[in-house]
């Protein structure tokens, strides 16, 4: 994983094979002024909170994030974060969390767009039929987010 942070906030946390990783890193490299090395408290924060994730200890994190997007693309962030871990929805059912129920293919495309990976759970949506569908981490990745999470529950 790739993890790109200030010194108050979480910007990027991304799967490094992701196909969509240069141009994040392009954007936000655009966006910040600048991306470097080093260590910061959000960075900290965010290793703390994954590995207790992982650990199944942990469903929900509480680290400050920077979200590059619109305001809608926003707002289904917000949507997707609002979601108990474990709980999966449709892209469907998530336009009619946020009251924009014609909007469905809008939630597919800030899903997609998400850069901080977990945190901000895209896993959690699926297909109207219910299958897995859409994860730029790769399915499997996706399956195995859910399966973990039910664990937390």
């Amino acid at each position: 994983m790739i993890v790109v942070a200030d010194n108050t906030h979480l910007h990027l946390l991304e799967f490094t094979d992701r196909k969509a990783l240069p141009a994040e890193l392009s954007r936000l490299q655009k966006a910040t002024g600048g991306i470097g090395l080093g260590t910061t408290k959000p960075l900290e924060q965010t290793k703390a909170e994954l590995t207790e994730y992982f650990e199944g200890q942990r469903a929900a994190f509480n680290v400050p994030l920077a979200l590059h997007g619109t305001s809608f693309t926003k707002l289904a962030w917000h949507a997707l974060m609002a979601l108990p871990a474990g709980e999966i929805q449709t892209y469907a059912g998530l336009a009619q969390d946020i009251n924009r129920p014609s909007a469905t293919r809008a939630v597919a495309r800030a899903n997609g767009a998400n850069q901080i990976l977990i945190l901000i759970p895209c896993n959690r949506i699926v297909g109207a039929d219910g299958n897995l569908t859409g994860c730029g981490g790769g399915l499997w990745r996706k399956r195995k987010l859910i399966d973990l999470e039910l664990q937390c529950k």
